[in-house]
C-alpha cells in the first residue's frame, strides 16, 4: 500500500461567478463520493491570496486569451480568473485519480478537439510545499 501525503489540486478557470458556483458544487459532489479527507476552497479575483503565491490572474492569464481566440467577437462579460483548490490527504495514485475526475467536472472530455466553453488548467502541489502542509495539515489523521 502506498503512503498518504498532503496534496493540493488546483483548477484554474476563466469563468463567471455562476459557472464557478456550478463547478464547485460538482467538485464537492465528486469529493463527497470518495472516502478521502478533503478541503475545498476557491480563490477569486477579489479575494486575498497567500503573499507567496501568484494571483489567479497572474497564474492563469493565458486562459482569457484562449477564450478570446475562440470567441473573437464576444464580450467576456463577467468572466474572471478563479482557482478551485482541493486539499487532500491521499496517496499519489489517489490524487491522480481525483485530479482526473475533477477535470471532467470542468470538461467532460478533456481530449476533445474543440475549445472548452470554460477555459481551464489543472495542476497539483505536494507536501514538500510548505504552504500545502500549513493549509491542509488538519487533514492528517490524529
Amino acid at each position: 500500500m502506498t503512503s498518504a501525503h498532503l496534496f493540493e489540486i488546483q483548477l484554474g478557470v476563466y469563468a463567471t461567478e455562476d459557472d464557478v458556483a456550478d463547478l464547485v458544487s460538482g467538485c464537492a459532489r465528486l469529493l463527497d463520493d470518495r472516502s478521502l479527507p478533503y478541503d475545498l476552497r476557491v480563490v477569486g479575483p477579489d479575494q486575498d491570496q497567500d503573499q507567496e503565491r501568484m494571483s489567479p490572474a497572474e497564474r492563469y492569464g493565458d486562459l482569457a486569451h484562449q477564450w478570446k481566440v475562440t470567441h473573437p467577437d464576444a464580450d467576456a462579460g463577467a468572466r474572471d480568473f478563479h482557482e478551485i483548490q482541493v486539499g487532500l490527504f491521499a496517496s499519489r495514485t489517489q490524487v491522480d485519480s481525483v485530479r482526473e475526475a475533477l477535470t471532467r467536472v470542468v470538461c467532460a472530455d478533456p481530449q476533445h478537439r474543440s475549445p472548452c466553453p470554460i477555459p481551464w488548467e489543472s495542476a497539483y502541489s505536494g507536501a514538500e510545499q510548505p504552504d500545502v502542509a500549513e493549509r491542509y495539515g488538519h487533514l492528517r489523521p490524529s
